[in-house]
């Protein structure tokens, strides 16, 4: 299992995260969801070991994160970031096959395969990344970390990604979801994605973590977490809610006017 216990954060005297705890298991997808500057990426940066909390603890699979040696942690986790690098000259067959650099085995060609069959990268294997689009870049990217996780013998593994779906239109961000579901369940992984739409959760997540100013307003099935009265005190927007006529599907739309 993957834990954040009372994780704070403050930078310039500003409180980024205050006492926020999450968990999540392997096979399920869990999103971290809120409005801007509510502490998203923050939150993910410090459950990936790229950042220290000033106070608490991220533990996975019994590795303490800040204390973990950078080796043992690419075993378990594999991060994509908002913003992701995309080094000149580099096509997206080099960038995919870096994720092999923290498990040089024999089942890395494997590993790189079945990635970029998962990701539908294939045909953007020989292009350079500059000459992708941005929804083409973050498929290689996600068929880099996912090439990192397939290789790995990691009992437990976790795939982090910071808002995955921006550069994507409407179908393909939840094709996009979709697919992160299926990786979770068919490879029992567990997946913390950071989003700004509020349907995309509500369809494809587990779990659901509400931030607003750095504090946790609700953490739980998405179901639940995901109430009217709660969205709208959180983003400060007027909503409504629709529900399908055999109360199998709900959506929100914002209400313009208010």
């Amino acid at each position: 299992m993957l834990e954040a216990v009372d994780v704070s954060v403050s930078r310039q005297g500003r409180q980024l995260l205050d006492k926020v705890s999450l968990t999540v298991r392997t096979g399920e997808v869990c999103a971290v969801l809120g409005p801007n500057g509510a502490g998203k990426s923050t939150l993910l940066h410090i459950v990936s070991g790229y950042a220290k909390p000033d106070a608490g603890l991220v533990r996975m699979a019994d590795i303490t994160v800040h204390q973990g040696l950078p080796k043992a942690l690419a075993a378990h986790r594999a991060v994509m970031e908002q913003h992701p690098a995309a080094p000149a000259g580099w096509t997206a067959a080099d960038l995919i096959r870096t994720g092999l650099y923290a498990h040089p085995t024999s089942a890395g060609e494997s590993a790189v395969g079945e990635a970029v069959a998962l990701t539908c990268t294939e045909d953007l294997l020989p292009r350079g990344l500059q000459g992708l689009s941005g929804g083409e870049r973050q498929r290689v990217h996600l068929a880099r970390t996912l090439c990192q996780l397939l290789a790995s013998r990691a009992p437990e593994r976790y795939l982090l990604l910071d808002e995955p779906t921006a550069a994507l239109d409407f179908a393909a961000a939840d094709g996009l979801m979709t697919q992160l579901q299926r990786i979770a369940r068919q490879y029992d992984i567990g997946v913390l994605v950071v989003l700004h739409d509020l349907n995309l959760a509500l369809r494809h997540a587990d779990t659901v973590m509400l931030l607003k100013a750095g504090s946790s307003q609700a953490f739980g099935p998405a179901a639940e977490v995901m109430r009217k009265d709660r969205l709208e005190a959180i983003y400060g927007v007027a909503l409504a809610e629709l529900i399908s006529p055999d109360a199998r599907v709900r959506a929100f739309v914002p209400m313009s006017g208010h």
